[in-house]
């Protein structure tokens, strides 16, 4: 007797699995060969699937311990709260002699590009659904103080258009960038992507929005001696592009923050300078054919009290729904040093939460979005070409 799989054409099962969500494909593995290699060998697959199926976001938070670990926020009722889950699995295993200390964390769509601070000679992109990793040698140079980020564009195979993925490499407040191509396995450096007088140097945060990188700038021209632009790079071109910001300052903002709103918004956090207003925007459209074209909504007005700043290198949570924004500070209480969450609402009500941990296992002031996806890693062997 056949199966209802062997009863269905193959491209009606398929249309069928691209709307389960990953997770629960996940499980279907053991199902039969043909599934499994469905969800873990075909990319066109993978790309379909991530457009289609339904998102399950979670949140993630980078400890002191260099672990990550997803976080799960209770906004209903008077008494909002947080939990940390179990921890992911670590990427890298704890009994190799050189333990990798992660120390900032990008996520692009289902992979999570994971670099650290003592060891800049490699960086690995992983997906922690499958469990999958790619290592990647990036050189061991002296010079310190560089930072990745992780992208896509989309080129055509036999059969459907798929994600291929590159790797930026750059010196932050310097004109020197390189980029990885996963598919030839290659670096090369890059001609000046910032506009002349400019630099990238002002913050380490960057989010990744439909496989482009977007970063806060520092500008410097004639009518305004300091400013802060928005920037999106794009890794078909390879050139960045300006995005206009809702407003723009005639100083530097006191905190410029960003951060993605399920998988298909841009938000930004401004404050200006010397004042406790501070502002979320979202982004209704961003023109994806043409440079720069971008509209707002201003979502919450705020009245921080001066303790309660969010730092450029900070990052911040919105629960759109809820019109509220959760961010990591420290909180200093006693002369002792606490990570905590600090939730705000539109009625500026600040709810203080404990991560729950001691000091040494407390947050990084990292909150990041994260949606599990079946994207693939294509494993290569690291060689390094340059031209």
């Amino acid at each position: 007797m056949k199966t209802i799989q062997e009863q269905l054409p193959n491209d009606l099962v398929e249309e069928i699995l691209c709307r389960v969500p990953a997770t629960s494909l996940r499980r279907l593995r053991s199902t039969c060969k043909a599934w499994n290699r469905l969800f873990k060998g075909d990319r066109r697959f993978a790309s379909k699937h991530f457009e289609k199926s339904a998102k399950q976001f979670r949140s993630l938070s980078l400890r002191n311990d260099y672990r990550i670990f997803p976080i799960s926020f209770n906004l209903h009722g008077n008494s909002p709260s947080l939990e940390l889950k179990s921890e992911l699995i670590d990427p890298h295993s704890k009994n190799s002699a050189a333990p990798f200390e992660i120390s900032r964390v990008i996520h692009c769509e289902g992979l999570l590009l994971c670099s650290s601070q003592l060891d800049e000679s490699r960086v690995v992109v992983w997906n922690p659904l499958t469990g999958e990793t790619r290592w990647i040698r990036t050189g061991d140079f002296r010079q310190k103080g560089r930072s990745f980020d992780l992208g896509y564009y989309y080129q055509k195979d036999k059969r459907s258009w798929i994600k291929s993925y590159k790797l930026l490499c750059y010196y932050r407040g310097t004109k020197y960038f390189e980029i990885y191509d996963f598919d030839s396995d290659s670096w090369r450096i890059l001609d000046d992507i910032i506009a002349p007088r400019g630099s990238i140097g002002y913050s380490e945060l960057s989010v990744s929005l439909k496989g482009n990188t977007y970063w806060f700038a520092k500008g410097v021209t004639e009518e305004r001696p300091r400013t802060i632009s928005l920037l999106k790079f794009d890794f078909y071109t390879e050139k960045s592009v300006p995005v206009p910001l809702p407003y723009q300052s005639r100083r530097l903002f006191q905190a410029s923050s960003l951060s993605v709103v399920r998988e298909d918004k841009l938000s930004v956090l401004l404050q200006l300078d010397q004042s406790s207003k501070t502002e979320i925007w979202v982004t209704n459209v961003i023109d994806e054919t043409t440079k720069g074209a971008v509209s707002w909504t201003k979502v919450l007005a705020l009245d921080l009290s001066p303790h309660l700043q969010i730092g450029n290198d900070g990052s911040f949570f919105l629960g759109e729904d809820k019109k509220v924004v959760m961010f990591c500070e420290k909180l200093i209480d006693e002369n002792k040093v606490k990570d905590m969450v600090y939730i705000v609402g539109e009625d500026n009500v600040v709810t203080e939460v404990g991560f729950g941990v001691d000091e040494m296992d407390g947050c990084r002031a990292v909150i990041l979005n994260y949606v599990p996806s079946l994207v693939q890693i294509e494993r290569a062997g690291g060689n390094r070409k340059r031209g």
